[in-house]
């Protein structure tokens, strides 16, 4: 019946199927699966899809307990973000041989990227059950010794290219890392190859700092020398389609304080999330650029005080609260007015749940990933045959 419906016919009723049913379509004929893989395609069912759906939560937990501190038996769940109650999806590790914590550095349309400290990064696509080895980078352990880098993941929509962002701190002879001139190389999934990046930073990106995509522009918050570590007072962004580096103000009370601070994007504007410890209490201040690139649009949310039980903030919802991580290590709920409120919820017997994001370092460091059921569609993250070659080769050898 579908050869006799007209290709634009077909292309608007494929695109309003649900995810799940899109991928088994694709073993219809070779006709649907080139409409379903081909990127105008996905661009168009990730554009409906995201209008009707509020998004999944992705956590990490580890199946024993205690953790062990080089774990491989992670396992991860998808929440729905509407009801943070029964987990819709159980996903296994995507890299079973590999012994270890890893970060994820960001997602974007379904592909996540994944950062595994010193060894090469990869990109996997759960939907699909895909992962994609990415080569190592230029400057690693072997060719510059011991050093820090920080990672940005994200979306180029001028070259329709993914890209991953990588900037590198070595240390001088006394151990600092603000003294000689990073090093930024940058992964592009098209042309499959690291290259160098010309830059001049003067900000140095702290172990504990995360980064969020907005606008094509990857963010972290940064300290500007002499300041030492944990004065955050500035906002480093890099352009992934000029490929240029900026900086943005911090909030005026914020700047050249010990703050413990997160950038964050929520509703499709840039926030930052202050942590403040003091002897009488710990509070968090949430902040939104209400204009972005321009500092003077910083608009303070509101604080969230009396966190004796609290460690740290891990998500926004689509509903604008805030999701936090008690000492218990269950997911408590904050509307934003004063104290927290514990929400139902459920997750595996004798488990660690804890959202996925491990700094070097720190086995127990949390960041969120929210991640749309319209961008589970996206199978092929290149656009040419040659691509779709690659990606199967280095599922293979995974």
């Amino acid at each position: 019946m579908s050869d006799h419906l007209p290709q634009e016919l077909l292309e608007e009723i494929l695109s309003r199927l649900p995810v799940k049913s899109i991928l088994i379509c694709r073993c219809v004929s070779k006709t649907w699966y080139s409409l379903i893989t081909n990127p105008s395609f996905i661009a168009c069912h990730l554009k409906k899809t995201a209008a009707r759906n509020s998004g999944l939560l992705f956590f990490s937990y580890c199946k024993t307990e205690p953790c062990p501190p080089y774990r491989n038996n992670e396992s991860y769940l998808l929440y729905p973000d509407e009801l943070f109650a029964n987990p819709v999806e159980e996903l296994d590790r995507p890299c079973k041989g590999f012994k270890g914590l890893f970060d994820i550095v960001g997602s974007c349309n379904g592909v996540f990227c994944l950062s595994y400290g010193y060894y090469a990064p990869a990109l996997w696509n759960p939907s699909v059950r895909k992962i994609v080895n990415i080569p190592r980078p230029n400057v690693t352990f072997t060719s510059r010794g011991f050093h820090k880098h920080s990672h940005g993941f994200g979306f180029d929509s001028s070259t329709g290219d993914y890209k991953l962002v990588r900037i590198v701190y070595l240390p001088d002879s006394n151990f600092n890392f603000d003294k000689i001139p990073p090093l930024v190389e940058i992964y592009s999934l098209r042309s499959r190859g690291w290259r160098k990046v010309d830059n001049d930073l003067k900000c140095v990106i702290p172990d504990f700092s995360t980064s969020a995509f907005l606008n094509g522009t990857c963010h972290w918050v940064a300290t500007k020398p002499p300041n030492g570590p944990g004065v955050c007072d500035a906002i480093l962004s890099f352009s992934l389609g000029d490929e240029v580096f900026g900086e943005m103000e911090v909030p005026d009370c914020l700047a050249k304080k010990y703050h413990y601070i997160n950038v964050a994007v929520s509703d499709g504007s840039l926030l930052l999330v202050a942590f403040t410890e003091t002897t009488e209490e710990r509070c968090f201040s949430v902040w939104m650029m209400k204009e972005y690139g321009v500092p003077g649009s910083w608009t303070k949310l509101f604080n969230i005080s009396h966190l004796a039980d609290i460690r740290r903030f891990i998500a926004f919802r689509q509903s604008g609260e805030v999701l936090l991580v008690s000492g218990e290590e269950e997911p408590s709920e904050d509307d934003g007015s004063s104290g927290v409120s514990n929400e139902n919820s459920s997750s595996p017997d004798g488990v660690d749940m804890d959202l996925q994001k491990n700094n070097e370092g720190n086995q127990n460091a949390n960041s969120p990933i929210i991640l749309n059921e319209a961008n589970e569609i996206l199978e092929e993250v290149a656009s040419t045959s040659n691509s779709q070659m690659a990606i199967d080769k280095a599922n293979e050898e995974a």
